[in-house]
């Protein structure tokens, strides 16, 4: 009986170092996504907010293309597509002749 079982001693020991392993490893990504998360957040809520304003400010045939650039971009936002939807925003930006307003950290995001 002692050989059926000396298989198995050593699956405790090597069950923890894989399940550490994977803790270890899911606490790295876990630390490095809000990094990502947040380089979006300017493209987003600020980007959008400027392409709409401008769009609004817009001229007659000026604002139908512009508005539709915004609605473009709001909807790639919400599909996760932040860089789809920044360059929609720029380009609504670009239509009405409206400069983007940056800081450091909305270039740093780009």
């Amino acid at each position: 009986m002692a050989y059926q079982l000396s298989s198995f001693r050593r699956f405790p020991s090597a069950f923890a170092i894989v399940a550490g392993s994977a803790l270890a490893f899911g606490g790295l990504i876990a630390s490095t996504s809000p990094a990502y998360a947040q380089s979006g957040d300017y493209r987003c809520t600020g980007l959008a907010e400027q392409a709409s304003t401008a769009a609004e400010g817009a001229s007659a045939g000026q604002k139908a293309s512009a508005k539709r650039f915004v609605s473009t971009g709001k909807k790639l936002c919400e599909a996760g597509n932040e860089r789809a939807a920044a360059k929609q925003f720029r380009a609504a930006l670009k239509i009405a002749g409206v400069a983007e307003l940056e800081g450091d950290s909305q270039v740093a995001s780009r």
